[in-house]
């Protein structure tokens, strides 16, 4: 691994299956023109580019989800029953020691409320189903949260979690996917019984992963209980020194811009020297890429960037 050829550390995780279970079956429907259309594990219908340098970067095109109406959502839920053993893998057990033992933090994601409702519905038709349909979205919420708490209480007490991450992606380049006024209505008060079980049964700290601008939810992030968040993409028009000294409380993993580690030595060290300086002094930061390392980076310049962190750390 990347981590152990530079001598820096990550998270390691348990063999837990935290959102729909079992997974729909792969089916691939048509391979054309260097593109696969095919049914996910998530039970979508799409068609995914083939050629791409990595699965972090393939072109990607939604056809159908697996929500369309009510009947739907009730045969989806047969697939979050939270008491199924085999959520756990086989490993399960001695991965729960080691949560106690590990001279590596711990991290476990679980599936936020909008993340899974996005994966059920798509996005545009869950942006008019707030309006449209009400009704369903509050049952599917306290269905997620109901999940979640249950799933939290069945497999995790007993762990050691030190940073339980709640997947969301639920902001574009510019703004939330959500408008302020629906989260602070129908998600903090989720949120916050979600983030007291959490830290009751297993986790120190609970995190939010958010892509996209966040600027108009880190403050219903906090108030929900929520302490930090990742990635913190630059290419949003953000910047995480000012969230840093905004919200001196809250805490941040990722930061760094991975659009200026493509260029010169000259560049990484200007992205990463200036920001691990004041954040380093302010605490609450841990240093990592703003998503994924695209292909045009160069291993050069990502070892590079790792040996100014060890330095300035």
């Amino acid at each position: 691994r990347t981590e152990e050829l530079l001598n820096y550390s990550w998270f390691e995780s348990l063999p837990l299956a935290t959102s729909h279970y079992p997974q729909f079956e792969k089916i691939v429907v048509e391979e054309k023109d260097g593109h696969v259309t095919y049914y996910d594990e998530e039970g979508a219908l799409r068609t995914d580019g083939i050629d791409a340098q990595g699965s972090g970067f393939v072109t990607r095109k939604w056809l159908k989800f697996p929500v369309k109406n009510c009947n739907d959502f009730i045969k989806m839920k047969e697939r979050y029953n939270p008491d199924d053993m085999g959520r756990r893998g086989s490993d399960f057990d001695k991965a729960v020691r080691r949560t106690h033992t590990s001279a590596y933090p711990y991290m476990l994601t679980i599936q936020g409320f909008y993340w899974t409702m996005r994966q059920w519905f798509g996005f545009e038709k869950l942006s008019m189903a707030f309006y449209d349909m009400p009704d369903l979205i509050d049952e599917m919420l306290d269905f997620i949260l109901d999940f979640n708490v249950r799933l939290i209480r069945k497999h995790l007490a007993g762990t050691r979690i030190d940073n339980l991450m709640i997947n969301e992606d639920m902001a574009y380049k510019t703004a939330s996917m959500v408008s302020p006024a629906t989260v602070k209505e129908k998600f903090v008060p989720r949120y916050k019984e979600l983030v007291q079980e959490a830290k009751r049964t297993c986790a120190d700290k609970v995190f939010v992963d958010c892509d996209g601008h966040i600027s108009e939810l880190i403050p219903l992030w906090i108030e929900s209980g929520i302490e930090g968040c990742s990635p913190v993409e630059i290419a949003s028009e953000q910047n995480i020194v000012e969230y840093a000294r905004k919200y001196p409380e809250f805490r941040f993993l990722g930061g760094i811009d991975k659009r200026r580690l493509s260029n010169g030595k000259k560049e990484v060290d200007c992205e990463v020297t200036a920001k691990t300086i004041e954040l380093y002094a302010r605490g609450g930061w841990i240093p990592a890429v703003d998503h994924a390392v695209p292909p045009d980076v160069p291993f050069e310049n990502f070892k590079y960037m790792i040996k100014l962190l060890k330095e300035l750390w």
